[in-house]
């Protein structure tokens, strides 16, 4: 009886943790790569995206009960009981990896080799777990040994979930832009991953056409670009200036010119009589010239600016004969998020 009663209170105690785990999984951690795969899965029905959208929740229990139900054909198979009893979830763990391994193109997106290794793994869990059952063992300490075993087998398998899984962070962030500028959401995808310093083309261009629709005093439409650009990590300059210069906008254009290292071309478009206040990197690409204009219609914030030019161009040549290399680490922190140190580190380049 007291047997029959430890079997139970481990099946349930298995199940519970992996159903946690499972939606968990898929609603926190895998929310808009679902929301991804199941647009594209149905695209084109309108119904099917508004029932998504509404009900994503939904979405993520029935798949965590489908998973957790194939823990029935597992334990028919494996025949895992008590302290092993958690094996039995094998075939559950690879289903709930398996369908978020969308990558954006394909809903199964695993490579071969960590499908090989997937299924190695899986081969030698169950090739030890085999050994150890047919092990006899005394009834000494039985309730802590089938707890520790049960926990032990679960983590391995919710490891082997994440490993199936999508992971990408870049991958994530980027499809999360995605649904928020969809959304209109332009500050919070702006906040998304902003001290990140990793990103990719497509994260970029996001950015840039969010900081398009941002305001920015009572300037010109699409200027919040000129004010947030360089404080963000850009991965290739140059594509982002080729997709920008496609937009027929001349906030985009002027945006532009500056990622590519053009300031004469910048200076001859921009028409500062548009601004009640300059973005700050349209005002530092006009401090590296010496632009009069700017100096005489903005005084205090041109002063601003060539006083912060100055403290970078002191940081610089304080460092001496050293390796650009060496000179952009060094003067990373203070002035990363300034346009002379883009122009004079990165502009034009893809790295």
């Amino acid at each position: 009886m007291e047997n029959k009663l430890c079997d139970k209170c481990v099946r349930w105690l298995c199940g519970i943790l992996f159903s946690v785990f499972a939606f968990c999984w898929l609603f926190f951690f895998q929310q808009d790569l679902l929301c991804a795969a199941y647009n594209k899965l149905f695209y084109g029905i309108e119904s099917a995206n508004v029932l998504q959208h509404h009900n994503h929740i939904i979405i993520s229990l029935l798949l965590a009960a489908l998973s957790l139900s194939l823990v029935i054909p597992g334990r028919n198979i494996l025949r895992f009981k008590k302290g092993l009893y958690a094996c039995n979830y094998l075939l559950s763990a690879v289903f709930l990896g398996a369908i978020t391994g969308y990558d954006g193109d394909s809903f199964f997106g695993q490579s071969s080799t960590v499908w090989i290794v997937t299924a190695v793994l899986a081969v030698v869990m169950v090739f030890i777990c085999k050994m150890v059952a047919s092990v006899p063992r005394s009834d000494y300490n039985d309730r802590p040994r089938t707890l520790t075993g049960n926990l032990l087998i679960m983590c391995l398998l919710f490891c082997m979930v994440g490993f199936l899984g999508n992971t990408d962070e870049n991958l994530h962030r980027r499809l999360t832009m995605e649904r928020l500028f969809s959304e209109g959401e332009y500050g919070k995808l702006l906040e998304l991953g902003r001290n990140e310093e990793e990103s990719d083309r497509y994260i970029d261009y996001l950015r840039a056409k969010a900081m398009l629709e941002v305001p920015f005093e009572s300037n010109p439409a699409g200027s919040g670009i000129g004010e947030l650009l360089f404080s963000y990590s850009i991965s290739d300059p140059i594509s982002l200036s080729v997709a920008l210069n496609e937009i027929p906008d001349t906030q985009a254009y002027l945006a532009s010119r500056l990622l590519e290292g053009n300031i004469s071309a910048f200076v001859d478009s921009i028409d500062l009589s548009q601004y009640t206040v300059l973005p700050q990197y349209y005002m530092q690409a006009l401090v590296l010239v010496g632009d009069s204009a700017a100096r005489i219609r903005f005084p205090e914030q041109y002063g601003g600016e060539l006083s912060r030019y100055k403290s970078f161009i002191d940081k610089v040549e304080s460092l001496g004969e050293e390796t650009e290399i060496f000179l952009a680490n060094s003067t990373f922190i203070d002035f990363h998020s300034t346009y002379y140190w883009f122009l004079r580190f990165r502009a034009g380049n893809h790295n």
